[in-house]
């Protein structure tokens, strides 16, 4: 493989206590084919001229600044400017080690997937997210299997895991929806998905998450805004429906959509109860739903209200859900009540 070029997109905001050691792990790789794009987007803090620092004396960093208009607008400028073959996404929190580069070109020269996805590492709580051995997928119904299981162990939520071809990026028009601020990440991944002939993966933590910073990207996510989850889900299933499938694969892909739609209904009503929100608020809250609960136990509520909203995807895309919630995540739902 020659001429290959990887573009680094970091979108940056307020992350003047992070982003020299993001950076630093960057420039201190052996690898030196790549470009790193690194998108101010409006910081108040001294990360302008941290970001003006780096690029002055690196030429291999493109210094981008523009007025705030969140996370995703950032990441579609880089795409807008990307010149690689193949693009990462990393948080200006977080970092990546020595061998980063080294390791995800010795995969991509081995088989040259359009999707590569590897482990990441959260700093925090030491939690680790392996990929579960090393595969080369090229079959369409074998593709269909690892997308499924990945969005049914959460791997596609881990935008920063992924390595992307920007040809497939820009064939198919795929951008960031600037109007979600939650869940945009896994909706540009899954809609990717549908466009890839090959899947692959590397048995190896390449990414180090820091969610111990306030200002994380990651953390961000976790205030759950209910219509955009659910709007989330919607967009998956019209970008499904949009390409063709053998039926197959439109099984397990289907399987997929219905496990991360009862996921995001999950989330949503637990979201919703912490903050003593009746059942039938929360119904209203979510979809409009008319729902009068039987029981006043919050699991209870809880219960209703996941059935409820994923009846309401399931009578909208003809996919038949789980009946009931797992025991585990019923333990679950008193937590912090």
């Amino acid at each position: 493989m020659t001429d290959l070029i990887f573009s680094i997109i970091i979108p940056v905001y307020n992350a003047e206590t992070t982003i020299r050691r993001c950076l630093d792990s960057f420039t201190n790789q052996r690898f030196s084919d790549y470009e790193i794009l690194l998108i101010n987007d409006g910081s108040t803090d001294n990360s302008d001229a941290i970001c003006r620092e780096y690029a002055d004396v690196n030429s291999k960093i493109c210094y981008l600044s523009k007025e705030n208009g969140g996370v995703s607008s950032a990441r579609n400028l880089g795409l807008e400017q990307a010149k690689g073959e193949y693009v990462l996404f990393v948080d200006s929190d977080d970092y990546v080690p020595e061998d980063y580069f080294d390791v995800i070109n010795q995969a991509l020269t081995l088989c040259c997937p359009d999707l590569l996805m590897f482990g990441m590492a959260n700093t925090e709580v030491e939690k680790r997210t392996w990929i579960t051995g090393v595969y080369r997928e090229i079959e369409e119904l074998n593709i269909a299997r690892r997308i499924a299981d990945a969005m049914k162990q959460y791997l596609f939520s881990s935008l920063c895991s992924k390595v992307f071809k920007r040809k497939i990026i820009e064939n198919n028009g795929l951008r960031f929806s600037t109007d979600l601020s939650i869940g945009e990440d896994q909706l540009f991944i899954f809609s990717y998905a549908m466009h890839i002939r090959s899947i692959s993966s590397i048995d190896a933590l390449l990414y180090n998450v820091d969610v111990s910073n306030e200002n994380s990207l990651s953390r961000k996510g976790r205030h759950y805004l209910t219509e955009q989850l659910m709007e989330v889900n919607r967009r998956m299933y019209a970008a499904y429906h949009a390409t063709e499938h053998s039926p197959e694969s439109a099984h397990y892909y289907e399987a997929g959509l219905a496990w991360m739609t009862y996921r995001s209904a999950y989330s949503c009503c637990k979201e919703l109860l912490k903050f003593n929100c009746s059942a039938k608020q929360a119904a209203r809250d979510t979809e409009d739903l008319q729902v009068v609960p039987r029981g006043k136990n919050q699991a209870c509520r809880l219960e209703v209200l996941v059935y409820c909203l994923a009846g309401e995807i399931r009578l909208k895309h003809g996919y038949r859900l789980v009946n009931k919630l797992p025991g585990k995540m019923m333990d679950q739902s008193n937590e912090g009540d």
